[in-house]
């Protein structure tokens, strides 16, 4: 991509991205506008999604404000609406933001509207991060338009009472995988209704069930491009992963019928409830499982890589902070993100999502990350070899693709190669 995108490819990107995009269920705390925003100088305005790291910004604002009296105002939108909102600000030049903390795939088509951060990457802090942290936080010509926030990336979570009881440990590899959804795949009891073996996510209507998807390609030995960026969506060996999947909820009825018209919410809905034996997650569940208020699940479940098939595989996604060429606050905004990635911060963070940027805000050793995440380990193993998304501008357009492929198969109205076969020629337009 240029640097300098043009008015058309944005409006295009724009459009598909409308036409795929849905509510995700995230019940709205804030107003979708600020239609009272403060113009004063003092006041920083950042839009984000509806979610716990949300919640953390919000207390960080707070801290910020008592260290340097500029307060911050958050405008939050459900998920699937962040990137088009966002980008219809950038086109318009409104202003209207100062910050905004976006996925790293967001980020590539809003580069050319965003600030270079580079001067605020310390040597200290470059020695802190994850390569790949670093590498998906600059655009497509190398300048870092984001700081690095959160990996994230999903994890095995398992019930560690049912694994017990049914003499199992927890599973490494794919036939284990299937041994273990069998055995905690439990037909209701008197007040317990039924219990799935697992829990996985196939809604069209949303990006994320492509992230897990492509985890599954990879443990196959698939992966989404070649060494040349020339999309490899149909392989075999993806197909291979889709069909597994498929035979999951069809052929051995270990996962919910109603698996093609989950996502993330519905696995951690259901997980919580103890309604799975193992759910493929995020790390924020972690939080969830173990809040007694919401979950009847604490301390009945731990954590582990994902398993693996022919070889190791996990999507690893990046939340980046993003400061607008037009925020009327730079500076101001600037001291924010510095601020925000400080390693007491990052610790904040950590408590909400599970899982944060900063190395050293993720050392097992410490009281306050076992606190926070006692399954900490089970990601940082899973950094050493997991891998990120091809670098392509229109990335998130391929990753709706792919969750519509994936619910093709999971529906049965196509074969799983069939499914990859339609998806493929369409993504080879999509980033060519």
């Amino acid at each position: 991509m240029n640097d300098k995108m043009s008015r058309r490819s944005v409006l295009k990107l724009l459009g598909g991205l409308a036409a795929g995009s849905t509510l995700s269920g995230i019940p709205l705390g804030r107003p979708l506008f600020n239609i009272n925003r403060l113009q004063d100088a003092q006041v920083l305005n950042m839009l984000s999604h509806s979610s716990p790291q949300t919640e953390s910004y919000r207390r960080t604002g707070e801290a910020f404000a008592e260290a340097t009296g500029i307060r911050l105002n958050i405008t939050e939108v459900p998920f699937n609406e962040l990137q088009v909102k966002l980008m219809t600000e950038l086109l318009a030049q409104t202003g209207a933001y100062d910050l905004a903390p976006i996925t790293n795939a967001m980020m590539y088509p809003a580069a050319p509207f965003l600030e270079d951060l580079g001067a605020l990457y310390s040597d200290e802090l470059l020695a802190d991060l994850s390569p790949s942290s670093i590498d998906n936080s600059k655009d497509l010509q190398g300048v870092a338009r984001g700081m690095p926030m959160l990996n994230s990336m999903p994890a095995n979570f398992y019930r560690t009472d049912l694994l017990e009881a049914a003499g199992l440990k927890p599973p490494t590899n794919w036939d284990e995988y299937l041994e273990v959804a069998k055995a905690l795949t439990i037909e209701a009891s008197g007040d317990q209704p039924k219990i799935w073996g697992t829990l996985i996510e196939a809604s069209a209507r949303a990006v994320q069930p492509a992230f897990k998807l492509v985890g599954w390609f990879y443990q196959a030995g698939g992966g989404l491009a070649d060494e040349n960026m020339t999309p490899t969506v149909n392989s075999e060996a993806n197909a291979a992963a889709l069909q597994f999947i498929v035979d999951l909820v069809h052929t051995h009825q270990v996962a919910p019928p109603e698996t093609a018209e989950m996502i993330y919410e519905d696995v951690h809905n259901l997980f919580i409830q103890g309604r799975g034996g193992t759910a493929i997650n995020w790390q924020y569940m972690v939080g969830l499982g173990n809040n007694p208020e919401l979950s009847v699940v604490p301390g009945k479940f731990a954590v582990a890589p994902l398993p693996e098939g022919v070889a190791k595989g996990a999507v690893v996604d990046h939340w980046v902070m993003v400061v607008p060429k037009d925020s009327p606050n730079k500076e101001a905004a600037l001291k924010y993100v510095e601020f925000a990635i400080s390693k007491e911060r990052q610790q904040d963070l950590l408590v909400s999502e599970g899982l944060v940027a900063r190395y050293s805000a993720m050392d097992p050793a410490d009281p306050v990350v076992q606190q926070a995440n006692p399954f900490i380990d089970a990601w940082l193993e899973q950094m050493k070899w997991a891998k990120p998304l091809p670098k392509w501008a229109q990335i998130n357009t391929v990753m709706q693709r792919i969750s519509v492929a994936m619910n093709l198969a999971v529906t049965q109205s196509m074969t799983p190669q069939e499914a990859l076969d339609e998806a493929q020629s369409e993504i080879v337009e999509i980033v060519r």
